[in-house]
């Protein structure tokens, strides 16, 4: 497979720059291309890793080849088989990726599942754990040492073998570097935002054609360098981040999710240092990252390589844009470099990318019109809210915009997005006795989402289980969490917005669940919930019928940190929140 052609005009493009990554594409399989990067450049930087002690800082491909050796030489001692799947429960370091490659080398399956961030949401985690094992049967569970007798534990009574790091040197010995392209070559869990986790696998056709659209749509050149942060058992880290940089000859610069949650403004540092010029992330990130570098001594920071800043995986706010922008500017980042996007894990990542070379495009719209399905101009400022382009199908993809009947609603009309892919998933895995299941209406995938086109542009709006439906209008939730957030003493990202039902009215009322740093001071906290109020009431011209306040962290979210709204949602109706 190769990358579709990309137009000599657009900003950034050199011709031939990409013309290398197209060899390594052409590989059949992760494990193929491994081998043969290595063989034509052995001592290129595959990963840097500067949070992890020598001399796993700096990862070449040939030294990345021989620990994938020794990793799957580990697996198929403890029983792996080409087909077996391999699940990966450590933290982005030296052994998750010598265990990412080694389990292709062995032609496993693998997926990366997210470790456990404190010992105190241990058996959460544990549970978490147990469901996946059912779902996925996996052949070996590998985690860190520490953990492997709980784990064992937690497992008595499946096939399962737990096995822990650092590998022996040694090698694959009938490495698996050829396989049927519509053979499973990857599998990812979803978040879970409305539910149970559900496993995605991926074939190497998908894994291969999603890079190949990344590379395409980016475009990604030859001499990039991808800066991530981001989790590996999440799509944007493990395609994003890191498979596809590597199917594309280029360097990863990874780090540990908690070291940008402890401290955002190291994202920004190492852009810096190691001269990144692709680097994304979801909206939340950003707007965090702006709010403390507001108040941190960023002298000297120069951003000004930085060419690809993707904002996705969630709807993107156009105030997070503007701050971003404005703060970043005096730094070198330019706005044409910050793309909106939109994507999946069912399609491998990317579906939408905002085209390169142009600031975001933001639309003032009116609320109301968006409530009753139609994208209009706004008569009034009090009816306005801002709305952004995600931009235009990446190559590879076709999206439509639908109503519930699934006829196409036109532009500038709000309906369900449906997407079908080149690097469309094989299916989903949710009963262990039967394959992936895979849920398609004449080759388009409903995504759940709503949204609306303008000019062969994509605007997402939100999750469909997320609306709050208010005397037969249809919100976004996100329109009253922002507004609840420019409230003193709400935490960012602290705050869900859910319908409930009401049996008296007929329909359901609002209710918004708010995180704040005041919950131990009863006055302060009840101020607080009546300023929310006011404000959600005067921003989006609806007020809450109840404003619940409650510490923070209590919101449940998924390992990727979005808001899981209908478990809010359920305990708010059973009475478990406020």
């Amino acid at each position: 497979m190769s990358i579709p052609d990309i137009h000599p005009d657009r900003r950034g493009y050199r011709p031939g720059a990409t013309s290398d990554h197209a060899l390594l594409l052409d590989a059949g399989t992760v494990a193929e291309a491994l081998v043969e990067r290595a063989r034509r450049e052995p001592a290129a930087v595959a990963f840097y890793l500067p949070d992890e002690p020598e001399p796993d800082r700096r990862i070449t491909v040939a030294d990345l080849l021989a620990r994938a050796h020794a990793a799957g030489a580990a697996l198929v001692a403890a029983g792996v088989t080409p087909g077996a799947r391999v699940c990966l429960c450590l933290e982005t370091s030296a052994p998750l990726l010598a265990g990412l490659f080694g389990a292709a080398l062995a032609g496993a399956v693998p997926s990366v599942l997210e470790p456990p961030l404190t010992a105190g949401r241990r058996e959460i985690w544990l549970e978490r754990v147990r469901h996946i094992v059912a779902v996925a049967r996996p052949a070996v569970l590998v985690c860190e040492e520490p953990l492997r007798a709980t784990v064992e534990a937690a497992l008595e009574g499946t096939d399962v073998t737990v096995i822990s790091p650092p590998f022996a040197p040694g090698a694959v010995a009938e490495p698996v570097l050829s396989a049927p392209p519509d053979e499973a070559a990857f599998m990812q869990f979803t978040s879970g935002t409305t539910g149970a986790a559900k496993g995605i696998v991926l074939s190497h056709r998908a894994v291969f054609a999603s890079a190949a659209a990344i590379g395409a749509g980016g475009p990604f050149l030859a001499d990039d360098v991808m800066v991530s942060w981001l989790p590996l058992h999440h799509d944007m880290g493990m395609i994003g981040g890191t498979l596809s940089p590597f199917l594309l000859s280029l360097p990863s610069v990874l780090i540990r999710p908690m070291a940008f949650g402890s401290k955002p403004d190291r994202w920004l540092r190492l852009i810096h240092e190691y001269r990144g010029t692709l680097s994304p992330a979801p909206n939340f990130a950003y707007r965090l990252v702006t709010a403390v570098a507001r108040r941190t001594d960023l002298s000297g920071l120069d951003l000004s390589c930085w060419r690809t800043a993707f904002n996705g995986a969630e709807v993107v706010d156009a105030a997070t844009l503007h701050d971003f922008i404005d703060l970043t500017a005096r730094y070198g980042f330019r706005p044409e470099h910050l793309r909106p996007c939109y994507g999946m894990a069912e399609v491998g990542l990317a579906a939408t990318f905002s085209p390169a070379g142009t600031a975001p495009r933001v639309e003032l719209l009116s609320r109301s019109a968006i409530t009753e399905g139609r994208a209009e101009p706004s008569a009034s400022d009090e009816d306005a809210h801002p709305y952004v382009s995600c931009g235009v199908p990446v190559p590879g993809i076709k999206i439509r915009v639908v109503d519930d009947t699934g006829l196409d609603v036109g532009d500038g009309r709000v309906g369900r997005i449906l997407v079908a892919a080149e690097s469309m998933m094989t299916g989903y895995i949710e009963n262990p006795e039967a394959g992936p299941v895979l849920d398609l209406r004449d080759g388009w995938l409903d995504t759940g989402d709503l949204g609306f086109q303008l000019g062969g542009e994509l605007f997402v709006t939100g999750r469909h289980k997320d609306l709050v439906i208010l005397a037969g209008r249809n919100y976004q939730p996100q329109s009253f969490e922002l507004a609840a957030e420019k409230v003193a003493g709400v935490r960012p990202g602290g705050a869900a917005a859910v319908g409930v039902p009401d049996p008296a009215s007929g329909t359901e009322r609002l209710v918004m669940v708010v995180e704040t740093v005041h919950h131990r001071d009863p006055g302060l906290s009840a101020a607080t919930a009546d300023e929310v109020g006011a404000v959600v009431a005067r921003r989006t011209g609806v007020r809450p019928a109840r404003v619940v306040m409650v510490p923070p962290r209590t919101l449940p979210k998924t390992s990727s940190g979005k808001l899981q709204r209908s478990r809010v949602a359920a305990r708010v109706a059973a009475g478990t929140i406020g």
